[in-house]
């Protein structure tokens, strides 16, 4: 569950019995100082609320530059993207609700991720021969490495890995074990940590001990920081496979020789920038209006010094 849409009246918190407030966290997030764009080589200050702001303005202004250009993503577009994405990743959607954000959320970040690719890539065309050509002249690119797919517990305590290898000496299952004991977040996942290989591993005893287990065992305890151990089971190894040349493969070297050669022809931060400089944009909130007027004064500063001043 995210606490991204706690109610304003709620408690969220409390510290020696004083509360926080659901309503108090979101003004204070909305206005907290110390973080900021980079505008440039220099990072202007802003608050979030007026970060998430300026973040909407520019979704807005790319699917109107989408428009001007006559690539506005269709709604059946959007459709057969989300569907296409689900189809590539089973558990898109279920990722997306779990971070306390909405389908209509997911649906329209497609559009504005699909008008984006569309606006990169007019005019653009990659035939099949090309497709089977670079797959043809970069293999490397296409293997898949052998992987160690883990699990791992993590604690704080000699007592707490007594009571881990107390259980997993009694046969327990290691993923009960690491939702019961482990203190690290993927714990409510039973400790899952994903197929790596080797290369992504940290190097050094982490590395060493994991390839020295055999499947279905787990290593010794592994320093994981000052105060915090690991124990890690190796539940498979994956091994080295090369991609076929499928419909979906295809879809990707398309997708990124369309890019590589959109951005050679489609001068999209230019068309943008004379969008953004040329918009009429009313802000009701006058902080938000004042910092909004930063913006803009760092950003045709910016754009100044890339042009020459032109």
């Amino acid at each position: 569950m995210s606490i991204a849409q706690v109610d304003p009246a709620k408690v969220i918190a409390t510290i020696n019995g004083e509360p926080i407030k659901g309503s108090e966290y979101y003004h204070r997030m909305e206005f907290l100082s110390g973080v900021g764009k980079r505008m440039g080589t220099s990072l202007v200050e802003f608050p979030p609320g007026f970060l998430t702001l300026e973040q909407i303005i520019t979704e807005r202004l790319v699917l109107q530059l989408a428009k001007d250009k006559g690539v506005y993503p269709s709604d059946v577009e959007v459709q057969a993207d989300y569907a296409a994405r689900q189809k590539d990743e089973p558990k898109m959607l279920e990722d997306w609700l779990a971070s306390g954000k909405t389908t209509e959320d997911l649906i329209y970040q497609i559009k504005v991720d699909l008008a984006q690719f569309k606006i990169q890539t007019a005019g653009i065309t990659i035939t099949d021969q090309q497709v089977d050509d670079y797959y043809k002249h970069n293999p490397n690119s296409f293997v898949v490495p052998k992987r160690y797919k883990l699990r791992t517990i993590v604690v704080t305590s000699e007592t707490a890995k007594s009571a881990v290898d107390s259980q997993l000496g009694a046969a327990k299952p290691f993923p009960e074990v690491a939702k019961a004991l482990s203190e690290d977040l993927s714990k409510v996942n039973g400790g899952e940590f994903g197929a790596l290989p080797a290369a992504a591993i940290p190097e050094g005893p982490t590395r060493d001990a994991i390839l020295a287990t055999k499947i279905g065992q787990t290593t010794s305890w592994l320093q994981a920081g000052d105060k915090a151990w690991a124990k890690f089971l190796l539940e498979d190894v994956i091994p080295e496979k090369t991609t076929e040349l499928n419909p979906s493969v295809r879809k990707g070297i398309r997708r990124q020789l369309m890019l590589q050669k959109g951005r050679l022809q489609n001068n999209v931060a230019k068309d943008m920038a004379t969008l953004r400089a040329n918009a009429k944009v009313d802000i009701s909130q006058k902080s938000f209006a004042d910092a909004y007027a930063k913006f803009m004064e760092a950003f045709l500063k910016d754009q100044a010094a890339k042009t020459g001043g032109k």
